[in-house]
């Protein structure tokens, strides 16, 4: 059980902090209503695609209502049965086994889309296909409990199984061609964000924080300033002032597969090998779905590469080397 304590020691979610906000960690659904001063306060909490989740919620005449919370719940319970590769109906899951999948929903369909122009832009660094990946090292280091790393001529292997292009879309189906497998746990996470956060928007809510892993800042802290994200390192802290922006963090240390940090859950997809470029990339766009997939494969670019997408995307990236942090955009 060593190894798996080493799988959930921490998650990237501790990468990122709220300033001035008070942090509630809830593996069960809750809503809090606090008032300072002439402000109301409402935060919920819950998991979403087994993670800890949390919104909160500044307004001066409003506050989460049993309608709202009965929305976003449906919303969660409807994308876990989507995208949830721990749910054994859902409907990636379905599709990794089948590897047809027909009628799939339009969610489903609009974020592999969404995925794919990423990959498309990052020269396929990022890429859902790269679940053989982590069913390799996940095997060799957690059930196996191996020591050394997986042999060169295995990784090679599996990585022929590693190409975003495998994915078929037609009018009324998906398809996976070459045995190939997906996850959307680097896209699906910030897309969802971004659907709540629509959702509360639409309802009324316009200062709001919604933090499901990846982060969207909508309004105002306390309707006087920016949201402040804090860039946790070891050493060394960065804040980040959100207003209607997203933000996501990528670390390799996020998910670790055995004690020297050197293999985890991001991959790169050109040699099989986790990717150690930067310690921690942070991506700051105008989408959470968007900041959710670049930070994930931004650990395997240079900075010219990267600096490049930052330009195309309208974003900031933020790279920690070492212990200092490095602006791009």
């Amino acid at each position: 059980m060593r190894n798996l304590k080493i799988l959930q020691n921490s998650t990237r979610r501790n990468i990122l902090k709220v300033i001035g906000v008070s942090l509630i960690g809830s593996s069960s659904l809750a809503l809090y209503n606090f008032r300072k001063k002439n402000l109301e306060k409402s935060m919920w909490t819950g998991n979403v695609l087994n993670a800890p989740a949390k919104i909160e919620i500044h307004s001066t005449d409003k506050k989460l209502n049993n309608n709202v919370i009965k929305k976003i719940e449906g919303l969660v319970l409807n994308y876990d049965n989507i995208f949830n590769l721990q749910n054994k109906n859902s409907e990636i899951n379905l599709l990794n086994v089948k590897k047809t999948l027909n009628n799939p929903s339009q969610e489903l369909v609009e974020v592999i889309k969404k995925s794919q122009y990423i990959s498309y832009n990052t020269d396929g660094l990022f890429d859902i296909t790269v679940q053989p990946l982590w069913d390799l090292y996940f095997q060799h280091f957690i059930i196996n409990n191996k020591k050394l790393p997986p042999s060169e001529s295995l990784v090679k292997e599996t990585l022929k199984l590693v190409n975003w292009k495998n994915v078929k879309i037609t009018d009324s189906s998906l398809s996976l061609e070459n045995n190939s497998s997906i996850t959307l746990n680097g896209i699906a996470q910030g897309w969802i964000t971004d659907q709540i956060t629509s959702l509360l928007v639409k309802n009324g809510f316009t200062n709001t924080l919604v933090d499901f892993g990846e982060t969207f800042a909508a309004g105002s802290y306390e309707g006087k300033r920016p949201w402040n994200i804090l860039i946790e390192g070891k050493k060394t802290n960065k804040v980040i002032p959100l207003s209607n922006k997203a933000i996501a963090t990528s670390a390799g240390h996020g998910t670790i597969f055995e004690p020297s940090m050197r293999f985890h859950h991001i991959f790169n997809t050109k040699n099989g090998l986790s990717s150690n470029k930067f310690k921690t990339v942070s991506i700051v766009s105008n989408k959470a779905w968007l900041s959710d997939a670049i930070s994930t494969s931004s650990l395997s670019m240079n900075k010219k590469t990267l600096l490049k997408l930052s330009k195309k995307f309208d974003m900031e990236a933020i790279v920690q080397e070492k212990e200092s942090f490095i602006s791009l955009s």
